[in-house]
């Protein structure tokens, strides 16, 4: 008896592991594009925050010459992703929000405005937000999804039958946005680790999640840093984002985010491995001209067999130093005797954000990259000294972390262990941001502006292309206040935006290297300034008859203290 019983497990467990290696989605990641990847389709770059480099680039490897007419859908792309695919002749089409580079500042890439301004590409431009929701719908099998977002920007016009308006069916008296389910052919997701069926552990913070592949109709390839039993799967199922069933292949390539990073908190198996930042800037400077974008892609994609020749290619030592992420903060240098224009703007938009939280009791901060995430961060500091806590958020869902001191990149992992929360883009951007009892706090920059609090970062009076939104659309419209920080000139404050990005119906106060504008009856007006004669100077780099309270407030210059806060 005992050996039938003997038997019967032993062809039982047999059976299993046939089973799986019946049902195993396995293959290279050369192999995985030359199967499901066929001119014409709509491509979806995104899950977590750890982009699917390694797939963007077999892609460009394989349709480079052929004229694909992809369409390219992916919330955010910059010099190492967008560019080279747009440069490469692969899209027709481009879906996204925000088209420009984020490190080591934010503003517009040359490469991907050749492509658009030149006619080679369309572009459907959304925000961080609706982008989020509208896959949540196509993963819901929704025709269309409600946002309180776009409604009264130029977007709405942009879009055209792709977004309504329409009345709250439950609030008549209330207006809402529609917009449509979206639908990619196929997903490219970039994970910690999956089993040899897809089931799949998601780095941190998840960012736009599973549901590009959910809404995906031909499913998704993943790319894993590292193929584990299942067991290791059920586990750790509290990280499982994305089931087998929605998988078409999966890849293992480790660092397959590079130049992005990849962190897997508290998973098994593996390293996690930061930005590779030198890459990045290198990518960003091969931008400027059709000459250099060609020669960088030939270089880093073209003459690279596969992935691996290009990790050979990066070399071991320079790979082996991303994982150590963390780098050990420098000593702050010493402030230089004249107080700079970008000091005087930040401290000066630190102090407006801190006495903001004093008095309105904000309970969390959602700022954009650049001048106003530097500012949010010296003011958390503040206020935490003070006792008073106020959770910093970002759009890719990393919640109440601490900005660890030496690194001002606004999205780095080596902050996200630092949380008390990593959660999605739509977690963080629909339901913090937007959420009363949130009491958000948005702190935006902008390329222009007007007397209204309008803010543009989408296009040139001339029509040609800068960034797009990202989220600043979404924090706009529904964030409980927003203030902004912006560099002034006349270029930049003018009359009336010709196109806008964010509405300026919640915008309370403008911070510039000049002074503290707020809005008094709907228009801005300089309330503060640095020096006495402080107002003529703004007036001279302001486009409207700007006007100035009778009491204007002079400003004290930025203290030792809070430049040394700065650099740090």
């Amino acid at each position: 008896m005992c050996q039938i019983i003997w038997k019967i497990g032993l062809l039982w467990h047999i059976w299993q592991v046939l089973f799986r290696v019946a049902m195993s989605k396995v293959m290279s990641l050369t192999e995985a594009v030359r199967q499901f990847v066929r001119p014409g389709m709509s491509l979806h770059f995104g899950g977590a925050w750890a982009f699917p480099g390694a797939a963007l680039y077999e892609i460009i490897r394989q349709f480079a010459g052929r004229d694909p007419q992809f369409t390219l859908v992916s919330s955010v792309g910059g010099a190492t992703a967008t560019a080279p695919f747009l440069a490469s002749g692969l899209a027709r089409r481009v879906i996204s929000t925000f088209l420009g580079d984020g490190y080591p500042v934010p503003g517009p890439n040359p490469a991907i405005q050749r492509a658009i301004n030149h006619g080679r590409v369309a572009i459907e431009n959304w925000t961080m937000l609706t982008f989020a929701q509208r896959l949540v719908a196509g993963a819901l099998n929704l025709a269309y999804i409600p946002t309180r977002s776009i409604l009264g920007s130029s977007l709405e016009d942009d879009l055209g039958d792709q977004f309504r308006r329409a009345p709250d069916p439950f609030n008549p008296s209330e207006t809402i946005g529609l917009v449509p389910a979206l639908h990619p052919d196929l997903n490219f997701t970039h994970a910690w680790a999956a089993d040899a069926e897809g089931n799949t552990l998601f780095p941190v913070p998840f960012a736009g999640n599973a549901y590009g592949a959910l809404a995906a109709r031909e499913g998704a390839i993943v790319t894993v840093e590292k193929i584990v039993p299942t067991e290791t799967i059920r586990a750790y199922s509290s990280m499982a984002k994305l089931p087998a069933h929605a998988v078409r292949a999966v890849c293992e390539v480790p660092f397959g985010a590079h130049p992005f990073g990849c962190i897997g908190l508290g998973l098994p198996t593996g390293e996690a491995y930061g930005e590779d930042r030198a890459f990045i800037l290198e990518a960003r400077a091969a931008s400027r001209t059709d000459e250099t974008q060609a020669e960088w892609v030939r270089t880093w994609i073209l003459d690279c067999r596969d992935f691996s020749e290009y990790l050979a290619r990066l070399g071991t030592e320079r790979l082996d130093a991303l994982k150590k992420f963390s780098p050990v903060p420098a000593l702050p240098r010493a402030p230089a005797e004249e107080i700079s224009d970008s000091e005087k703007m930040i401290v000066a938009a630190a102090r407006e954000i801190a006495r903001a939280v004093r008095e309105r009791g904000y309970r969390t901060i959602l700022a954009g990259i650049g001048a106003a995430h530097l500012a949010a961060w010296i003011a958390e500091a503040r206020l935490r000294d003070e006792g008073i806590a106020i959770a910093l958020m970002t759009e890719v869902g990393a919640i109440d972390f601490q900005p660890l001191p030496g690194d001002p990149f606004l999205f780095a992992l080596r902050n996200v262990p630092t949380a008390t929360m990593t959660t999605d883009t739509l977690t963080a951007m629909g339901m913090f941001v937007g959420n009363e009892r949130a009491r958000c706090l948005g702190v935006l920059g902008a390329a222009q502006l007007d007397r209204h609090g309008n803010l543009n970062t989408t296009r040139l009076p001339d029509g040609s292309f800068l960034m797009g939104s990202g989220g600043a659309n979404d924090v706009a419209s529904t964030a409980t206040e927003v203030i902004v920080v912006a560099r002034q000139s006349r270029a930049r404050f003018v009359e009336r935006v010709n196109y806008i990005t964010s509405p300026g119906a919640r915008v309370s106060t403008v911070i510039t290297q000049l002074g503290v504008y707020r809005k008094i009856e709907g228009e801005l007006v300089l309330a503060a300034a640095f020096a006495e004669d402080g107002a003529r100077a703004a007036r001279a780099a302001c486009g409207w008859n700007l006007q100035v309270a009778s009491d204007l407030e002079l400003l004290p210059l930025p203290s030792i203290a809070e430049r040394q806060a700065l650099r740090q």
